[in-house]
């Protein structure tokens, strides 16, 4: 990555519409084209910015800027927040569609502005995120649940080996660790909030109680990662590997550089709460 001192535009693009859905794979899972090369050299100018904020470089804040614009997969809008700042840091409101119930509307996640390039790049090959109903629609009587008594849980990928909660992939936990809310006991809303200081990890129920980790298996970043190389292989498969030589000349280079952005949104977030708990 190569320092640029090229300014952002920020810009607000909203759009209705499944951004370039191609079809669905025999087992269901929706397949799109990848992130254009452009949407790409954006994301990577911006972590190309981060790291320069890092390294002292420069004092200048990293901006979403023209990521804003850029609607991809499931991800059909993304808007930055900085009037509504909290003890929890900056927001990035990121409507996302519900591919499975498309009648259905999802109200915005909300994110650490800095993770929302690192998802786009993770969906770059064609992947997308859908949402896991915690609860049935009904009750044991068969009565409607109201909208407030179920939790849609963002995810990536539904393939075999893939569904990676979104909270486990920014949080990042080893092996045997759940992730929990920290502000579930005062925020109704908590499940909408995806930033990561409000999430806390700690070991499996199952592993305290029992003494082993039933929860070993669950599955975290790098099986995030593994599934967008997943997607990489699959667009070559149906389109020529011409449609994601930008993403990376190879499966290796792509998962390698997702693997990168992550770290520097991993160090760019807790240089931020450093300098929150300085003020």
């Amino acid at each position: 990555m190569s320092s640029t001192k090229k300014p952002f535009v920020f810009e607000i693009r909203y759009t209705t519409d499944i951004p370039r859905r191609i079809g669905r794979g025999q087992d269901g899972d929706p397949i799109y084209a990848p992130l254009p090369a452009t949407s790409w050299r954006v994301c990577l100018r911006y972590f190309e910015a981060v790291a320069s904020f890092l390294a002292g470089r420069t004092d200048r804040m990293p901006r979403l800027g023209a990521i804003a614009k850029i609607a991809h997969g499931t991800i059909l809008s993304i808007k930055s927040d900085r009037t509504k700042e909290d003890l929890f840091g900056p927001k990035a409101l990121v409507v996302i569609k519900d591919d499975d119930r498309p009648t259905e509307k999802r109200r915005p996640r909300i994110f650490d502005p800095v993770y929302v390039p690192a998802l786009l790049m993770l969906a770059a090959a064609g992947g997308s995120f859908r949402f896991n109903d915690s609860k049935p629609k009904r009750d044991a009587q068969g009565q409607l649940l109201k909208a407030d008594d179920r939790r849609f849980y963002v995810s990536f990928g539904r393939r075999a080996g893939q569904n990676v909660r979104v909270l486990r992939i920014i949080s990042d936990p080893a092996r045997g660790q759940q992730v929990h809310r920290s502000i579930r006991q005062f925020d109704a809303n908590y499940h909408y909030d995806h930033r990561k200081s409000t999430m806390a990890l700690r070991l499996d129920d199952s592993a305290r109680s029992t003494g082993h980790s039933a929860g070993l298996s669950r599955k975290g970043r790098a099986a995030a990662i593994k599934a967008a190389g997943e997607h990489y292989e699959r667009a070559i498969k149906l389109r020529g590997r011409d449609c994601v030589q930008h993403l990376g000349k190879s499966r290796g280079e792509y998962e390698r550089q997702l693997t990168r952005v992550f770290a520097l949104a991993d160090e760019f977030h807790m240089a931020l709460v450093k300098r929150r708990r300085s003020k």
